[in-house]
């Protein structure tokens, strides 16, 4: 069996020709795609192109799609199954700290929480849980760069993370 590996995207805010040419790359490689919020419709946009990648997103507070839910927790991986959480982060203030955030995922019982908002990406563990902000497609803050970011869970359960400049 292979790992599960997960394209994660945030903070696109329109640019929709970067998410083409990754879908296009990633297409065949991986089976699923999230978006982490501001501007999830630019990957949704793209679903009946790429029926081969299941496509999730949730909603960020410049997403006004109400049906978009603002978190969202999957199961992946094969044989072992992990829980990750999808969200925004705007609604834990994580531009200000990321305690809230730490604290509402062991809460939750997930394995990995993926958020974005900051436009800053950032990986690390806390406790038994892996986060990941791939940073913003677009409009990176600070001294950060375009990015995004790969999610690997392997076969055995083991959650690891890249963060790739665009």
């Amino acid at each position: 069996m292979a790992n599960h590996q997960i394209l994660v995207i945030s903070d696109s805010h329109g640019d929709t020709s970067t998410i083409r040419k990754l879908l296009d790359h990633y297409n065949g490689k991986l089976a699923t795609v999230v978006h982490l919020g501001d501007m999830a419709r630019d990957l949704l946009q793209f679903e009946a192109k790429y029926p081969a990648l299941t496509m999730v997103a949730v909603a960020g507070n410049s997403d006004f799609v109400v049906s978009l839910p603002k978190q969202k927790v999957l199961t992946l991986g094969v044989p072992i199954s992990k829980r990750v959480l999808l969200m925004h982060g705007h609604t834990h203030n994580v531009n200000f700290n990321i305690n809230r955030l730490m604290y509402y995922a062991a809460e939750q019982q997930v394995d990995a929480c993926l958020f974005g908002h900051t436009h800053i990406s950032a990986m690390f563990s806390h406790g038994s849980v892996f986060f990941m902000n791939p940073g913003s497609l677009s409009q990176p803050r600070g001294e950060s760069k375009a990015s995004y970011g790969i999610l690997t869970i392997d076969t055995i359960g083991n959650i690891t993370g890249d963060i790739i400049r665009v």
